[in-house]
This record gives C-alpha cells, structure tokens and sequence, in this order.
C-alpha cells in the first residue's frame, strides 16, 4: 500500500469590508489537491454558516405546483411509458425493455452514447430526495447492470459504463419524474479517462490501486469515513469536485460486471442513506455517476467509483451552482469542510 498525500496549498486575501464598517479584513482561504487527478478545491472558512448566499432555500410549494403542473404531460407516469417510449431490437433485449418492481428500462430517445438508456424511478412522479428508497434503487441498479451484459454481449467492443442521475431540473433533468441515465460506449468520456489514466500511472508508479489505497487511508484516518458495507467503503471527498460530494469505492471489483447482489445492495443502500442527509441539510437536488473499469477484463489499478453532489435547490429563477469557476476554470467551492459533513452523514447509517 503506497502512502497516499493529501495536499493543501493557503493564500490570505486582504481588503476593507463594509460589513466590518469599513475595518480591515484578513481572510485565509484553503486550496485542497485531489491525490488523483490534480483537481483544486477551494475553502473560505468566511462562507461558514453563510450557505444561503450560495446556496438559497429550496421553495417547496413551488416544487409542488411544478409536479402538479407536469404529471399529465408525464410520459413516465400512469403507464404511459408503456406506449411513449422506444424499445430496443429483441437481440439486444429480449422484450425490448427491462422492467424489476417499479423500475423500468428503455432507450433515450436522443442518445449521447452507442448505448444510452434511462431507468424510471418509480410510479410517483415526484419524490423528494429522502423518498429514494433503497429498495427501488436497487430494482434499478439490478436492471442497469443487466442491460450492461447484455449491451456487452451484443456489442463486445462496447466496455465502458456509468449509471449516472439528474434529480430536478437545477441538477439537468429535462423531467421531473425520477430516473437515471445509463451510458455505455467504446470509448470512456472525458473525466471517466481522466480516471482511468491517472489509476493506471499510479498504479505502475506503486505498485498498488489507488482505490483500494485510498478507501484503506480513509478508514485509517476516520475524519471523512461514513461507513462501510462489505466491500464498499463511503466517504466525503477530500478535494470534491461538487457540492458535499460522498464518494464510494467497490475494492473487490474492478467494473459493473463483476457485480452480484451484495454490491447492487450496497449502492443502493448507501445513496439512500446520503440522500436522507442531504434532504435533512435542506438540499432539494443532486447529481451522481458511478463508474466503471472496462468490463472485458478485470483491471487490477481500478476500482468501481461513485461520486454524488448536491446541485443548487430548486426555486422560481435559480441560480446555477456552476459557473465560471467550476465550468471553465475547473476547480470548485467548498460549501463546507467535509470532515464536517462525514460526521453529520454517519447518522444516517
């Protein structure tokens, strides 16, 4: 096991401030160096129990008139799917959809990948994120590495995948009604080969996965653990990437197909779990994407990898959470240190 750094680099910012009358103020802001890939995280403990500037509250009345307002146009809801979505060619699945409990799987209809499949998240065409339930989350993750097989299968050059989700409309979803989006490709996307690139330098540099390492470090540290499952190791992000980002590392498997019950259960379990605290903390939406190494083989410097992050909540005219500090300069605001937020979420476990 190599010793894995966490870096961090200061920088002291220095004006007069009209909320201090004008008097001179020194703040100290914190950049954190993701141990990976380089990423720059920043922390002004100033912005401590200020989120709201950043961060306003979710209107829920509004959320609700939304839903009302969009459930009969819904082509999720009351079955509709049924006769409003695409189907695959029976040689790719046999009944040209996947259904499990209330999960149900069809093709986007305008897809970004050779695969691109969305998942239905239940009858409700609305839910909050502390009504994710572990257990429809599992129906779907079930189905989802189902339809990796068989897209595999049909297609072996197709290797790479992500189960990926928007949660409202301020995280991307073009519906209001739960699902996930499912893609898989010949080729990884930007950040999924950054991963895979950066995994496979360290791995030759060491000796070891970086995964594996890292979820040991974690462990050993405690300060940003929440919990673990098995083989499944939750924590906070050292230098996240989005707003009170938890990460998960599978380090029994290196890609989806390697994946059984236990592992499926653990994935849903613990979103369920994050999900609860986030909607405790106020927090109304999210993104996630969990990625895998290329399922042709098992890839000894590669673990499968969550990443999940609140967006901006949802109101009337939100702003958006991504600008150009994160969009173009790609580095991002820590809303507030993760060794924090990994104490409040281990109550959820």
């Amino acid at each position: 096991m190599a010793k894995i750094s966490f870096e961090s680099w200061r920088q002291t910012a220095i004006f007069h401030n009209p909320l201090k009358n004008g008097q001179l103020d020194t703040q100290e802001i914190e950049v954190r160096i993701d141990p990976l890939t380089g990423h720059q995280s920043t922390f002004n403990p100033a912005l401590e129990g200020k989120i709201s500037i950043l961060f306003p509250d979710t209107d829920y009345a509004y959320l609700e008139e939304r839903a009302e307002a969009t459930q009969g146009q819904c082509f999720m809801c009351d079955g509709r799917w049924r006769t409003a979505t695409p189907t695959y060619s029976t040689d790719i699945l046999p009944g040209g959809r996947l259904q499990r409990g209330e999960a149900v799987l069809f093709p986007n209809l305008f897809p970004l990948a050779a695969f691109h499949a969305v998942v239905i998240l239940g009858d409700r065409h609305f839910r909050l994120p502390n009504e994710i339930s572990a257990d429809l989350l599992e129906d779907a993750f079930a189905i989802s590495v189902e339809y990796f097989r068989e897209c595999h299968r049909y297609n072996p050059s197709v290797r790479y995948f992500t189960i990926n989700a928007n949660f409202l409309l301020p995280a991307g979803a073009s519906v209001m009604h739960p699902h996930l989006q499912l893609l898989g490709s010949p080729f990884p996307g930007t950040h999924h080969q950054l991963l895979l690139e950066k995994s496979l330098a360290y791995y030759e540099a060491n000796g070891s996965c970086y995964w594996t390492d890292l979820a040991k470090e974690e462990i050993e540290r405690g300060e940003r653990m929440i919990t673990r499952m098995s083989d499944s190791t939750w924590f906070t992000a050292y230098a996240p990437v989005g707003a009170n980002e938890t990460d998960a590392v599978w380090t029994e498997t290196s890609h989806f197909l390697e994946w059984g019950t236990a592992e499926i259960r653990q994935m849903a379990e613990g979103i369920a779990g994050v999900l609860r605290g986030y909607h405790d903390m106020k927090f109304s939406t999210y993104n996630f994407s969990c990625f895998s190494g290329p399922v042709d083989r098992s890839s000894p410097e590669f673990r499968c990898f969550l990443r999940l992050v609140n967006r901006q909540n949802a109101m009337p005219h939100h702003r958006t959470d991504d600008y150009y500090f994160q969009k173009l300069l790609k580095n991002e605001i820590i809303i507030q240190r993760p060794e924090k937020l990994a104490t409040f979420l281990r109550r959820y476990f």
